[in-house]
C-alpha cells in the first residue's frame, strides 16, 4: 500500500498566553497555534494544531 505525502503550502502561527480560565492550572500558560495549509493529490486542506511551548520545542527537535 502506498501512502500519499502531503505538501505544506503555507504555515501561519499565533502565540498566546491564557489570561483567565475556569481551570486554574491553565492561567498564565503560553501556547502556540499553527495552521498548516496542506496539498495532497491536488486537493488542499487546513490542519490546525495547538501546543504548549515545551511541546513545540520537542516538535522542532524531532523534525
Amino acid at each position: 500500500m502506498v501512502k500519499a505525502v502531503s505538501k505544506i503550502r503555507e504555515v501561519s502561527w499565533r502565540f498566546g498566553v491564557t489570561a483567565a480560565s475556569n481551570e486554574s492550572d491553565n492561567v498564565e500558560k503560553s501556547f502556540l497555534q499553527l495552521k498548516l495549509d496542506l496539498e495532497e493529490d491536488g486537493k488542499t486542506k487546513d490542519v490546525f494544531v495547538e501546543m504548549t511551548i515545551s511541546e513545540f520545542y520537542k516538535f522542532l527537535h524531532n523534525y
